[in-house]
């Protein structure tokens, strides 16, 4: 015979609800009793009824039992509810983040070469600048992170498209470097990026770079392009 497979709906039991089950014990007892009496009656022929120390040690043992059960059912309920909170606390928690105090579109494509291990180039990378922000908030990594006071988020939304037909890993924080106040003897590297950045293949992955400036910086300027090869240069300025 095959197995059938069933479940059984789980209705958790309320504190009045066990209160009448016990409030119910004593008159189940009484008919458990009197049906025993009525048995004993007929096969001895005796009016006596049952033993008052074996109905208490019954009583004892019902209540326990009922007890233990109160337990369990109160137990897988209140870890249900738990459970189902949890649920829809993840599903309906989201950050929101404060406008980006000040912008700018960008649009800026370029080309680089994709080499294999042997240092031959096998197909290019479309490295896409799209646009600038200024934040005080960001998401890093799933969570929420404020700029402290003075100091402010530069943000770069890039695009990177990889039309070689395998996945490939690209360190997009190396081919960017950011000039502050005209100071242009030290380059900062992005300080927020989420290298190595996976693009699969023949597809474009949307990533971004960041880095921790002071508020009163100006002066903004990019070089684009390899560590050890030409740079362009894009001047941002932002309102």
């Amino acid at each position: 015979m095959d197995a059938k497979t069933f479940s059984i709906p789980f209705t958790p039991i309320t504190p009045m609800a066990f209160r009448n089950l016990l409030l119910s014990i004593p008159s189940l007892i009484k008919r458990k009793s009197d049906k025993a009496n009525f048995s004993d009656n007929r096969m001895t022929g005796s009016g006596k009824g049952l033993d008052p120390k074996a109905d208490i040690g019954k009583l004892i043992k019902i209540l326990f039992s009922l007890f233990v059960i109160f337990l369990v059912l109160v137990g897988g309920y209140k870890l249900l509810s738990r459970i189902k909170k949890k649920n829809a606390a993840d599903s309906s928690d989201k950050i929101e983040l404060k406008s980006a105090k000040a912008s700018q579109t960008l649009e800026k494509e370029f080309s680089f070469p994709l080499r294999n291990e042997k240092g031959e180039e096998v197909a290019e990378i479309k490295y896409m600048l799209e646009s600038a922000e200024l934040r005080d908030e960001i998401i890093v990594k799933g969570k929420q992170a404020k700029s402290v006071k003075g100091r402010t988020f530069l943000i770069l939304n890039l695009k990177v498209k990889n039309e070689f037909k395998k996945s490939i890993k690209i360190d997009t924080k190396d081919y960017v470097r950011l000039s502050v106040n005209g100071n242009e003897e030290e380059w900062l590297a992005p300080d927020i990026h989420n290298d190595p950045v996976e693009v699969q293949a023949i597809s474009t992955k949307l990533t971004r770079l960041g880095f921790a400036i002071d508020e009163s910086a100006s002066n903004l300027v990019l070089t684009i392009g390899e560590i050890s090869g030409e740079k362009q240069r894009v001047v941002l300025e932002l309102k």
